[in-house]
């Protein structure tokens, strides 16, 4: 059994000795460790999680399930330890040698609680370690093969201590603080809080590799391509009806996401009926002509539906004509009588994911990689179903050739953190959205500069 260690690589997956250390880093415990972290033995871990001893243990070899067992506790009891540097280590350690010497120098006696045994039972969440770290070393992680990542782990910890806070015993614990913005703490004694479950999420997370795979950023040449290249499908005779409706939401997606520096997740909240009722605003905008989206939903930092109206620049400064795709849209879903539904949504009404759009984007993609034409844009070689997502690329992009062409910060950050500068002027979904357009005149050429410039 084989626990992944965080150690240093370089971009060949070669280790790489950066700087000198133990290679038995986090493989072993240090003198001292079992002075300043709560620590059992494996096998009195073992008789504590199954009442029993563990077999083969009087000399002979271990069954195989016990090994098993053993092996994680070990590593569990390892990262409580590796929970705290060396460095903190040792100077603990001779911190309490010299309070001990001293102590018996004088004759006092020493003020250290005793090291008593533990209860014959699993009070600390040494079980839910375990479990831990059985998921940690499952294989078909995202972002490694090999294992699975911290993040995906601890959710593991959050879904017992969700399911303790159902019981009678979390809800008979009645003390609780409250300040006076209306906030409540309450007190928690579930073993998924305790020092040794502390001690050991800590210690698990400095000792796993986080590989983190960013999306990779989508340029206006790359958008740019699919759009014009899923306009050619849409527009050929042959292309059948379910294709060209799923080729449309496709489009119309990127250019909204696109075009106002979205998170994936976000785009998917344009409401239709919205969509439909404005879709002829800012058509003939002398100043600058555009299109307005209103989203629906329940976004990040807030109670409740609401909604969020913002423009798009009609034609962008490498030619997507985003007010086109979304005119199509408008007037397909207003065809088809969709009402209270979002825009991006399948023939029954119902939301569409960012998996179905990918469908559709990545064979467009990987033709663009292959083009001859194009050869300096999307390397040879590279997955692109693993680095261009909707969840972000489109999103980076868009920061990055704002940022490219010099487009004010303070229009970027208005873009960008939409969120924010919304939050306290949300409408309620039951609030005209003319009233809430009338309402941005302050920002809304601001905003559409952003999405002209791409």
């Amino acid at each position: 059994m084989q626990f992944p260690v965080n150690r240093a690589y370089n971009d060949e997956s070669i280790y790489y000795r950066r700087r000198r250390e133990k290679e038995d880093k986090y493989l072993v415990a240090r003198p001292g460790d079992g002075v300043i972290a709560p620590f059992q033995c494996d096998a009195c871990w073992f008789v504590n999680l199954h009442g029993r001893r563990p077999l083969g243990t009087a000399g002979g070899d271990e069954d195989f399930g016990d090994a098993v067992e053993l092996a994680l506790i070990r590593r569990a009891n390892l990262d409580v330890f590796w929970s705290r540097e060396t460095n903190t280590v040792q100077q603990t350690v001779g911190n309490l040698k010299e309070l001990v010497a001293s102590a018996t120098a004088a004759g006092r006696l020493v003020p250290l609680e005793p090291m008593e045994p533990w209860p014959v039972a699993d009070q600390e969440g040494m079980g839910v370690a375990v479990a831990m770290l059985e998921k940690s070393i499952k294989s078909g992680g995202k972002n490694n093969k090999e294992y699975l990542q911290f993040d995906t782990v601890r959710k593991l910890r959050s879904a017992v201590a969700n399911a303790y806070s159902a019981t009678s015993q979390s809800a008979s614990h009645n003390f609780a603080m409250k300040a006076s913005s209306g906030v409540v703490q309450r007190v928690y004694e579930g073993a998924t809080q305790s020092v040794l479950m502390e001690r050991f999420v800590a210690g698990l997370k400095t000792r796993m590799p986080q590989e983190t795979r960013r999306n990779k950023p989508m340029t206006s040449v790359m958008v740019g391509y699919v759009v014009d290249e899923l306009e050619i499908e849409w527009t050929a005779p042959d292309t059948h009806a379910a294709r060209k409706r799923i080729i449309l939401m496709t489009a119309a997606y990127m250019c909204v996401t696109f075009g106002f520096s979205l998170r994936g997740n976000e785009g998917l909240w344009v409401d239709a009926d919205r969509l439909i009722e404005g879709i002829n605003i800012g058509r003939h905008d002398p100043r600058a002509k555009h299109v307005i989206v209103a989203l629906l939903g329940r976004f990040k930092g807030e109670d409740g539906d609401r909604m969020h109206v913002f423009p798009l620049a009609s034609v962008t400064r490498s030619g997507i004509r985003i007010r086109l795709w979304l005119e199509r849209l408008a007037s397909l879903l207003k065809s088809e009588g969709k009402t209270n539904c979002p825009a991006f949504c399948d023939i029954d009404g119902f939301q569409l994911s960012m998996s179905d759009f990918e469908a559709v984007m990545h064979p467009m993609l990987k033709r663009l990689q292959n083009d001859p034409s194009y050869r300096d844009v999307i390397p040879r070689g590279l997955d692109v179903e693993l680095e261009y997502r909707m969840a972000r690329s489109l999103r980076r992009g868009a920061e990055n050739v704002a940022l490219d062409h010099r487009l004010p910060d303070s229009t970027v950050r208005m873009v960008n953190r939409w969120g924010s500068y919304e939050r306290n002027r949300g409408a309620e979904p039951g609030f005209s959205m003319l009233e809430h357009y009338a309402s941005s005149t302050n920002t809304r050429y601001k905003q559409i500069s952003f999405s002209a410039i791409l």
